[in-house]
């Protein structure tokens, strides 16, 4: 690796290091802010801080470089517009990082939903002087004539449509504008058990963020039914929720949904906040988490049936997730890392860095 992108990624990791400083008021003003306007809840505001502390070290970002061969000279001057999403507290955080290191200019169109978290890294970034012009803004409308050289989008499949014609309407893009639209929203897992330890990182991986992730297991194959397990998985998932108090409620569609499921005598588990169902639909719901009695036959059914919208496939072995990497051709992951992934994982299976090169190097 030259010494220039070294020299890049120690200043970008010094900026990273001053904002997750404990003294950082304007970051601990953030998160207040958010709280007090109810935008997030405390507990996973702090999870993904913590998470931040441990995985965006150098060395990390070190090797994310080597893992994408990357040249941060050919982007330079270059606008990349990111769009991003609402539904994880700093969810944007890898599009910017990946704009910063490439060295291309940074256009942020935040979410109403998380318009303060992400400021207070982009201050520090300018405060060390990283390469690289940032800008942004909660209204797409402050973009209006600033021609975007390539678009990154996280959101939902059913708005990319109108987020196009906003950004042709408002002459950021064109038709020719390279554009990575991520839309994966949700996650299954693969266990083989139902121990101590697979049974609390399924909790975490579930309701962290009351699954709103695409990183957010929404389908649990297992090789028993849900009957068999019920109190036992009831007693992981509240003592989760003791520590983690569910910040979303659902609407009454929910229980509509549970009542239905009892009139057709569909085995389930009523949590109030959450269903568990023990039947199989392609997951667009929230505070639904699909149980599925089956083996890896039954994985590989599943995920060719839902692979459009499906980011990971969990397993907690090693050597079942290499295996399964394999023959599934899709993304996977230990379960135990399902909500905190490195910093080098892949939205829809695709490195952004790499495919920034590749369209704009």
């Amino acid at each position: 690796m030259v010494t220039e992108t070294r020299e890049h990624i120690k200043n970008i990791s010094g900026a990273i290091d001053a904002w997750l400083q404990p003294d950082n008021l304007s970051l601990k003003k953030a998160i207040d802010q958010t709280v007090e306007e109810n935008l997030f809840g405390l507990e996973d505001i702090k999870h993904q801080i913590r998470h931040l502390k441990y995985s965006l070290t150098e060395d990390n970002l070190l090797k994310w470089a080597e893992i994408t061969n990357l040249k941060i000279s050919g982007l330079k001057g270059k606008n990349i517009l990111c769009l991003h999403a609402g539904n994880l507290p700093l969810v944007g955080l890898q599009d910017l990082l990946a704009t910063v290191l490439t060295g291309a200019n940074y256009v942020g169109k935040l979410s109403r939903k998380d318009p303060y978290l992400l400021p207070t890294l982009i201050e520090k970034l300018d405060d060390h002087k990283i390469s690289g012009d940032r800008h942004y803004s909660a209204d797409l409308n402050d973009f209006s004539n600033k021609e975007a050289d390539a678009v990154l989008f996280a959101g939902s499949e059913d708005s990319v449509n109108s987020v196009i014609s906003n950004l042709k309407d408002l002459n950021i893009v064109d038709f020719e504008t390279p554009r990575l639209m991520r839309t994966a929203h949700f996650s299954i897992a693969f266990i083989n058990d139902h121990n101590k330890e697979t049974m609390e990182d399924l909790a975490e991986a579930v309701f962290r963020y009351g699954g709103t992730g695409c990183r957010s297991v929404a389908i649990v194959i297992a090789p028993f039914k849900l009957k068999s397990q019920k109190c036992h998985l009831t007693d992981y998932f509240e003592i989760f929720w003791l520590k983690n108090p569910q910040h979303e409620k659902p609407d009454q569609s929910l229980f509509y949904r549970f009542a239905t499921n009892k009139a057709l005598g569909i085995d389930q588990a009523w949590l109030n906040d959450f269903l568990i169902e023990e039947r199989l639909s392609k997951p667009t719901d929230k505070f639904v988490l699909q149980w599925i009695q089956g083996d890896e036959d039954t994985l590989k059914d599943i995920v060719d049936k839902f692979k459009d919208g499906l980011q990971t496939v969990y397993t907690t072995s090693e050597s079942q997730m290499a295996d399964f990497k394999k023959e599934l051709e899709t993304e996977t992951d230990l379960l135990s890392k399902a909500q905190t992934p490195d910093i080098w994982w892949k939205p829809d299976g695709i490195d952004t860095i790499t495919w920034l090169q590749k369209e704009l190097g």
